[in-house]
């Protein structure tokens, strides 16, 4: 680890910088600090993964000889997976509300009974950002830091610590991680080397490894996770694909955030292998539904 003056610690407080703090501190600052180094490095995955994404690549190809557009898909396979991501969606960072509760909501627009009003707002909020994500694909709009704020705007109108469409401004923690985000300083520069880098153009691999990037940067107060979905989502629909929703039960959504976390913990390897395959099993169920139609 690098030797760090107290003063060259992005991590360090005002405070900290002023009065000085123990070794102890140091080292732990500094051991953060050094972590930083890993937004230096473009994520990677296992190799043998091509051939399955070479074989959903095939997929694709077939659906879209027959007209397949997935940004202008009408239907009930469409109307399904509408509400089922914003039920997944929210789902994943506590909602609760059931699939069929969150389609009341939705489809009717009811009220649900000893339910809060905030989770009846978020699922509400989830479907209006899959309706922009859509309208954004079928436009092909390019990914950019526009996109990704007025994404959050959307789906985090109704979280009290968003502040919807804005970066963070102060120091997040992600409770399941010891690896801290990075300062909210960084958060600009971070997600417009993202934007520019080769993970901002549309496809599964990297609509996957875009994903893991951004949840790690986590640019904003809350509504990290859903704007990181929706966001794969417009990539995935933008090469040709069907959108995924990850699935909200205890096995798929630990899988889920164990894939995130593991990521983050590879400062040096940046291996988001564990997330791909997630993303390629869930793409292949979808154009699998899709593919059926055909018969």
């Amino acid at each position: 680890m690098v030797d760090y003056n107290i003063e060259d610690m992005e991590y360090a407080s005002g405070y900290e910088k002023m009065y000085g703090v123990t070794d102890e501190q140091l080292r732990f600052l500094g051991w953060h600090q050094d972590n930083l180094r890993r937004f230096a490095t473009l994520p990677t995955y296992d190799g043998s993964l091509e051939a399955d994404l070479e074989r959903l690549g095939k997929k694709r190809d077939e659906l879209a000889r027959h007209g397949f557009n997935p940004a202008e898909e009408v239907g009930s396979i469409s109307e399904a997976f509408r509400v089922e991501f914003a039920h997944t969606t929210t789902a994943l960072e506590g909602n609760t509300l059931s699939l069929a509760e969150t389609a009341m909501v939705i489809e009717r627009d009811l009220t649900i009974p000893g339910k809060s009003m905030g989770d009846h707002l978020e699922v509400v909020d989830a479907d209006a950002a899959f309706a922009r994500v859509r309208e954004l694909a079928a436009a092909d709009a390019p990914l950019t830091e526009e996109v990704v704020l007025e994404v959050h705007r959307v789906i985090a109108a109704h979280l009290h610590e968003a502040d919807a469409g804005e970066y963070r401004w102060d120091m997040r923690y992600v409770t399941s991680s010891s690896i801290y985000p990075p300062p909210a300083k960084r958060v600009p520069e971070l997600v417009a080397a993202l934007l520019a880098s080769p993970l901002a153009k549309p496809g599964v691999a990297n609509a996957a490894l875009f994903h893991l990037v951004l949840e790690d940067i986590h640019p904003f107060g809350d509504g990290n996770g859903r704007t990181g979905r929706a966001l794969l989502n417009l990539m995935l629909m933008e090469a040709g694909y069907p959108p995924i929703a990850f699935k909200a039960d205890r096995e798929n959504a630990r899988r889920y955030y164990d894939a995130l976390a593991s990521f983050v913990k590879d400062v040096d390897g940046r291996d988001g292998t564990a997330l791909l395959k997630l993303v390629i099993e869930l793409e292949d169920q979808e154009l699998g539904k899709r593919l059926a139609q055909l018969g």
